[in-house]
């Protein structure tokens, strides 16, 4: 009995011992997997820190030339068309018979100093730190349809509730999409559908242009690019509907998030 009692002690040390060395083996692979774990989420955050400021400073300088762009467009180029308009109406009122070429000329003239302001107005970043997407879109809008070339409707809501900075953020990819549809889509028709729900903003951009194949990300070119990076920048998404009949932009942005 004392043998058998000594025999059955050392099976259970023994698999009290191995039962333990695999508890550890375990334990240790666990704690592995969790650095691991812990290492690959915290690359996937330095990531996208790196990739948000990537994205910033490439905002950054864009709206940096635009800015610079919008003085050149004031001094000099205002300035020459305001002088041109200003010797186009001395020879007008100098002559007899003033000649009714001269005064399109000086109509036309009028009327480029006037987009020529609006759209230098539009690309300064100092003016557009106060800004509102609506107004702004609105007078966009305005500005296109006035070359009887296109047609864009806008709808939206009184109050867009995202500060100045997001809203001119939102309003550039707005703008990007928009572009799309005139340059590439050839359409000809663009309805833009804003709306406020609950902790979201929503805005769709549909065009009566070609479409295309959506799932081909070799179609997907800068602007598509530039539109969902700036998306995300804010939290949100941004998607594309198409068929022969037109295409739709679909951007989400959560007001809680930015």
């Amino acid at each position: 009995m004392d043998i058998l009692s000594q025999e059955i002690t050392i099976i259970l040390v023994g698999s009290t011992f191995f039962l333990l060395v695999a508890v550890g083996i375990i334990v240790l692979f666990l704690i592995y997997q969790k650095k691991q774990l812990q290492f690959i989420l915290e690359k996937q955050e330095l990531s996208n820190h790196f990739q948000k400021e990537l994205l910033t400073t490439r905002i950054e300088a864009q709206e940096e030339t635009l800015n610079q762009l919008s003085r050149e467009l004031h001094d000099n180029v205002g300035q020459l068309l305001s002088s041109s308009k200003l010797l186009i109406g001395v020879t007008r009122r100098a002559m007899t018979s003033p000649m009714e070429e001269l005064q399109l000329a000086e109509e036309t003239v009028a009327k480029a100093i006037t987009e020529l302001r609006a759209m230098s107005k539009s690309l300064n970043k100092d003016w557009l730190e106060k800004f509102d997407f609506i107004e702004n879109l609105t007078a966009e809008a305005k500005r296109i349809n006035a070359a009887n070339e296109f047609e864009m409707t806008i709808h939206h809501p009184e109050i867009i509730n995202l500060s100045p900075e997001h809203q001119l953020i939102l309003f550039r990819i707005v703008q990007e999409g928009f572009q799309n549809s005139l340059k590439h889509a050839k359409a000809n028709q663009i309805n833009i559908i804003a709306e406020q729900i609950e902790a979201q903003v929503i805005v769709r951009i549909e065009d009566n242009g070609k479409g295309f194949d959506v799932s081909d990300s070799s179609r997907q070119g800068v602007g598509m690019i530039n539109i969902k990076n700036r998306a995300q920048m804010l939290g949100g998404s941004a998607k594309w509907q198409s068929s022969e009949s037109g295409t739709a932009i679909i951007i989400q942005i959560p007001i809680q998030q930015v």
